[in-house]
């Protein structure tokens, strides 16, 4: 599951963009080899590893990064080894500058909160429909954030949202749904209804 919404996520973030040094989010066209306009926004989307405060020990990247955290998931039963759970995903934004609000920088201190504001239209109505294992998620629903007020160079905002996920992997091996027994609907068999032709 968390590799599904992971994966979607990576390639949704790859859509907010910098166009003449505003952040943007480019929804999907009906042509999917439509250039995209400006230049990738975030330089980076990983999973979060406590990446700030290990700087000096991880391969460095050029921020802005999206670092993604899957928060703990209680999952329940369905059926036949199927479950669902509700799932908090916490984005970690790592963005850097010592521009202060105070100075003609302002624009470059305050452009976090730009960041922030396309990745929250690029969320908007994100879901994944079922996949070919039976996994799938309700849409994201914004649920919290958390402004970085201590800090120097590098900066790190929170923001969550939650989703709904169902995973029937354990019921479906190569896009077919297993049953407790063998199941076909092409016997070959002739019914013959009580008030109708016979049926093959």
């Amino acid at each position: 599951m968390r590799l599904r919404i992971f994966t979607d996520l990576e390639a949704r973030l790859s859509r907010v963009r910098l166009v003449d040094d505003k952040y943007i989010y480019c929804r999907p066209k009906r042509d999917p080899d439509a250039k995209l306009p400006g230049v990738p926004a975030i330089n980076h989307v990983g999973l979060w590893n406590e990446n700030t405060a290990r700087l000096t020990q991880m391969r460095p990247f050029n921020p802005p990064g999206i670092f993604v955290e899957f928060l703990p998931v209680l999952w329940s039963p369905l059926s036949r080894g199927a479950v669902h759970g509700d799932m908090t995903v916490r984005l970690h934004f790592v963005t850097a500058t010592l521009a202060q609000t105070d100075t003609p920088y302002r624009d470059e201190a305050l452009c976090r909160f730009r960041l922030i504001r396309a990745v929250k239209l690029a969320l908007n109505g994100f879901s994944g429909g079922a996949d070919e294992q039976g996994r799938s998620f309700s849409q994201f629903q914004y649920s919290g954030s958390d402004t970085d007020h201590n800090h120097e160079q590098i900066c790190e905002d929170l923001e969550e949202w939650r989703t709904h996920c169902i995973d029937c992997s354990a019921s479906v091996d190569d896009g077919y749904i297993l049953t407790p027994r063998n199941v076909t609907l092409d016997t070959g068999d002739i019914f013959a209804d009580a008030f109708s032709e016979e049926m093959v």
